[in-house]
């Protein structure tokens, strides 16, 4: 219910902005798209991620190393490219946050918990609210190091 209100609100508001005298009534909705009034309804509300912060010259390689690391530890030393379990990978990541990620957040094993859309930096909300839950993504680079990242939920 609380949807369809805000939807309608939307449309609503869409209305008012649209041109006098519009000939057809879809123009007032074909409008609302365009002013993105219907992102919020349908945008993930929040994120839960962990993240390991590699600094320094090189950070990027580094980074790569480690993704590369973390999937063979969670396989047990297999292909890294071959499936993995989350629970494995979560581990695997989380052992690697508190030795390598230069980040306050390696007492956590990097886990940053759960967070709003805009409260990381752009580059950061980028991977955590469109890419894959359940992968590390990276190295993703801000202006604070590079980054590997591990969406672990989104809502």
């Amino acid at each position: 219910m609380r949807t369809f209100l805000l939807l309608l609100t939307s449309l609503a508001a869409a209305s008012a902005f649209s041109p006098v005298g519009t000939p057809s009534r879809s123009r007032p909705i074909r409008h609302a798209l365009r002013m993105r009034f219907f992102d919020a309804l349908f945008a993930p509300k929040s994120a839960s991620a962990s993240h390991i912060l590699i600094t320094g010259p090189r950070a990027s390689e580094q980074c790569e190393k480690l993704k590369m690391d973390i999937y063979r530890k969670a396989i047990g030393g297999g292909d890294p490219r071959a499936g993995v379990s989350a629970p494995a990978l979560m581990e695997a990541f989380s052992q690697q946050a508190r030795a390598k990620s230069t980040c306050p957040s390696k007492k956590q094993g990097g886990s940053l918990g759960t967070f709003l859309p805009g409260e990381m930096v752009p580059e950061f909300d980028a991977v955590v609210f469109k890419e894959t839950v359940g992968v590390v993504h990276g190295p993703v680079e801000t202006k604070f190091g590079s980054h590997l990242i591990l969406v672990t939920d989104r809502k």
